[in-house]
């Protein structure tokens, strides 16, 4: 989703983000009224523009406040409504059901048109910056689609069950039925494409490729052990917020909260939330699961930190946010993505880890086999026409 005004529809208090949203559409509507646009109280954009000169008026719908993903493991309040979302589509209604609420698995990536790749799954709706960057877009590759009547069907197509199937059946002689007695499912196919895009030998050989192109997904020999990894990963990163809370120490410094700081000392170990509290024992393999200029614990110390609103008429109406009413959370939450952070990477230093600069290599990957996956094939098909004239429509 991008929205072109994320302060106006994004908020991690519900109570506030209706009151911004209600100010938002009753100044619009009375600029329609009026005949007059351009109002500095709004934050314009050319989509909102159209909608001003077709004199289409926006009605204020409760149901439209859900949760989304804004930044990496940052969940927040999110009025997503077609009129003051600047590209809310039906490919996200595709992804989400048609009240943007459906579960789904979906795995997110920078890559073209970014300066760095990294991905991260999701299992709801999620902001273009989602992946953790501020350049480019997010590409979503969901595992399932919902239907014009709600039904929930998969998005791995036949032909890249296909490839799969055969390639292995070929490889793996009479052990691919032992291994796949079913055959390889569309859940195997999505596993497997989640852990190849963090193997770092992948990013290393195809780093320059990821920044201009789709991904390509090689066949490494050892499908099911890569396809094993890949469903940790997901159940890690999409299920984060049950993850068992690493077993980091709070300490009372004695003095007044004060001022918050969210800030991280990698050296030592240590968090530093206000005056008043710190988190230590931060395990140095926290610091190393990254995406993109920021650790997943940076993510959250970042989003967290009292900032003075961008937007003039927020900033002197709707600055109610502090960091004091969400300090509980955040430290319960900074414990479950050190988890999340540490086991991630004692996962992917299982594919290959760094040692001094020699990237030090597990398993067969068959490097020289490029056979491929459907993801290529798929990214160069047309678009459906009924899904482009809605798009076109949104």
């Amino acid at each position: 989703v991008k929205t072109d005004r994320d302060e106006w529809v994004y908020s991690f208090d519900e109570d506030s983000l209706r009151d911004k949203v209600s100010f938002f559409i009753n100044t619009y509507n009375a600029c329609l009224n009026e005949k007059q646009d351009g109002t500095p109280l709004l934050k314009w954009s050319d989509t909102l523009q159209s909608r001003f000169t077709r004199k289409e008026r926006i009605v204020y719908n409760d149901a439209k406040l859900i949760e989304s993903f804004y930044r990496p493991y940052i969940r927040k309040n999110h009025f997503a409504d077609l009129s003051i979302n600047d590209r809310l589509t039906n490919n996200h209604f595709i992804m989400h059901g048609d009240d943007l609420k459906q579960p789904n698995q979906v795995i997110c990536f920078k890559g073209p048109s970014a300066n760095f790749f990294a991905a991260l799954a999701t299992g709801s709706l999620a902001n273009e910056k989602f992946a953790g960057t501020n350049d480019g877009g997010t590409f979503c590759l969901p595992r399932f689609r919902y239907t014009e009547d709600g039904q929930r069907v998969s998005n791995i197509t036949e032909w890249g069950l296909r490839q799969a199937n055969d390639h292995y059946r070929k490889e793996w002689g009479k052990d691919f039925e032992r291994i796949y007695p079913d055959g390889i499912g569309p859940d195997d196919i999505f596993a497997y494409t989640y852990a190849v895009l963090h193997d770092p030998v992948y990013r290393y050989d195809y780093e320059k490729d990821l920044l201009r192109e789709f991904p390509r997904l090689p066949f490494y020999h050892d499908f099911d052990l890569w396809a094993r990894m890949g469903q940790e990963l997901l159940d890690l990163h999409i299920g984060f917020e049950s993850a068992e809370p690493y077993p980091l120490r709070r300490v009372r410094t004695g003095r007044k909260a004060g001022k918050p700081k969210l800030t991280a000392n990698k050296t030592s170990g240590i968090i530093t939330l206000d005056g008043a509290t710190q988190l230590m024992g931060v395990p140095e393999d926290a610091w190393r699961y990254r995406l993109g200029n920021r650790s997943a614990l940076e993510w959250v110390l970042d989003q967290y930190k009292e900032r003075k609103p961008k937007d003039p008429t927020i900033a002197e109406r709707f600055d109610t946010y502090r960091f004091a009413d969400h300090k509980e959370h955040v430290i319960d939450l900074l414990r479950r993505v050190c988890t999340v952070s540490v086991k991630t990477m004692e996962i992917v230093d299982g594919m290959a880890y760094w040692d001094d600069g020699n990237l030090i290599v597990w398993g067969d990957r068959d490097k020289h086999e490029l056979a491929m996956l459907g993801l290529a094939e798929w990214a160069k098909q047309p678009e459906d026409p009924e899904w482009e004239a809605l798009w076109s429509e949104t």
